[in-house]
């Protein structure tokens, strides 16, 4: 076996101090970014293994030798299964909420072609690597108390961000409303309308994952048109009621 060669300095020399705080380094890497590294690796065997086998039939043992690193470095970034599937949670969720607001909030955009973008983001996310839909929607369900106040915080957010496009597909500006609301004495036309708009938003995120999750478990996983034009009518239609409430004289 092969003993690692200590860091030279600056100038060939031996390291110095501050060089010697950081670590030795092993092909090309100092202890911090091997451990990143590791950490790394783990979270990709993660997605490949919780997302294809499920996380329920994955031992920590499997997703070491999938990651080509011994068990104890497993508790070097994890403290338990629970808590990788947590952390990979939130990454897939905060890459689809990305890609999400990038294409719902371009300005200028209109109403309908930022929805319909906006659920085009996320059927590609979800369907076009299956692993994705089916550690959102199947494999973090029920697992702890934190994941499932963090499933809840996901809908409640990406709803939010539909309901700003409902409104204005309805023909409501969400900044006018929400100043109106604040000034009303009681529950008007308006805020039947932006009730009507947050329930709407929250119930279509719902049926579009339910349409995904059929997508996901029927392999049904490359046909995302219908999903996306079925959505967008919901919405759509949504909205032709969110324009009558506000406008009962119409």
């Amino acid at each position: 076996m092969s003993t690692p060669t200590p860091r030279s300095g600056a100038r060939g020399g031996p390291a110095g101090p501050a060089e010697a705080a950081a670590g030795r380094i092993y092909s090309g890497q100092v202890p911090s970014e091997r451990v990143l590294a590791r950490r790394g690796r783990l979270l990709a065997a993660g997605l490949e293994l919780f997302g294809t086998r499920g996380f329920a039939h994955v031992k920590i043992k499997e997703l070491c030798q999938h990651a080509g690193v011994s068990e104890r470095y497993f508790y070097e970034s994890f403290r338990s299964r629970e808590e990788l599937l947590t952390v990979l949670y939130a990454q897939l969720t905060g890459q689809l909420m990305v890609n999400f607001l990038a294409v719902m909030r371009v300005p200028g955009k209109a109403p309908r072609d930022a929805i319909h973008a906006g659920i085009t983001a996320v059927a590609s996310f979800m369907l076009n690597d299956p692993r994705h839909a089916q550690i959102i929607l199947v494999e973090i369900v029920g697992v702890t108390a934190e994941l499932e106040a963090m499933r809840h915080a996901s809908l409640r957010a990406f709803a939010a961000e539909s309901m700003v496009q409902l409104l204005r597909l309805g023909g409501i500006d969400p900044e006018q409303a929400q100043a109106q609301q604040g000034m009303d004495a009681g529950p008007g036309p308006l805020a039947r309308s932006m009730e009507f708009a947050r329930l709407t938003a929250v119930s279509s995120v719902g049926a579009i994952n339910n349409m995904l999750l059929d997508a996901l478990l029927g392999g049904t996983t490359a046909n995302t048109g219908p999903i996306i034009e079925v959505a967008l009518e919901l919405m759509c239609n949504a909205a032709n009621g969110i324009r009558a409430l506000a406008n009962p004289a119409m």
